[in-house]
């Protein structure tokens, strides 16, 4: 059985939940500290795979990117 990445499993989850921020996807994959979850989504958006953007409670949100596998 193969492990999924951290990385994996956060597109995963955006792929089902977009807009979500970094609490909310820390907390819902269990991928902590929160620090490695922003992280993680920084360097997915610097791969051009998220976008972040403020959200209407001034989070930042993390949503893919069209068309992202």
């Amino acid at each position: 059985m193969t492990k999924m990445t951290h990385s994996k499993i956060i597109v995963e989850l955006l792929r089902e939940q977009p807009g979500l921020d970094d609490d909310e996807i820390s907390r819902l994959t269990g991928i902590e500290p929160r620090q490695q979850v922003n992280q993680i989504c920084l360097r997915l958006e610097r791969k051009g795979k998220l976008k972040r953007a403020r959200g209407s409670g001034r989070k930042i949100v993390n949503s893919l990117i069209e068309g992202e596998r």
